[in-house]
């Protein structure tokens, strides 16, 4: 995709981390979403003060919520919800739905 093209309102640095991810779905009521016990790890590739990119050998559909956890850097663990926002192949774009100061301070330290 060229610099032209993007539609990015961040700055993605690169990010190559573990990432612990938990699904959110809809409750059998359909009225609350519930954060799932079971979880599964994905790899880093990116991230922004906007969202994430990672790799990972699940299928992940467009919409699906997750709740992930993560260290930004060493002993600060973050736990943040996002919306996966596209797919391709192995890899998924996630948008953070609510950055709080503390974790939009921390992702601008990366770069």
């Amino acid at each position: 995709m060229t610099a032209a093209n993007e539609k990015r309102r961040f700055n993605r640095v690169e990010f190559q981390k573990p990432i612990r991810v938990f699904p959110v779905l809809p409750s059998k009521s359909g009225n609350i979403y519930e954060v799932q016990k079971e979880s599964f790890e994905v790899h880093a590739s990116d991230v922004s003060e906007g969202g994430v990119g990672f790799e990972t050998t699940r299928p992940m559909n467009p919409d699906f919520l997750v709740k992930m956890n993560f260290e930004a850097v060493e002993n600060q663990p973050v736990e943040v919800y996002g919306k996966i926002v596209w797919t391709q192949s192995n890899r998924c774009g996630v948008r953070f739905m609510h950055m709080d100061s503390s974790l939009r301070k921390l992702v601008r330290s990366l770069s």
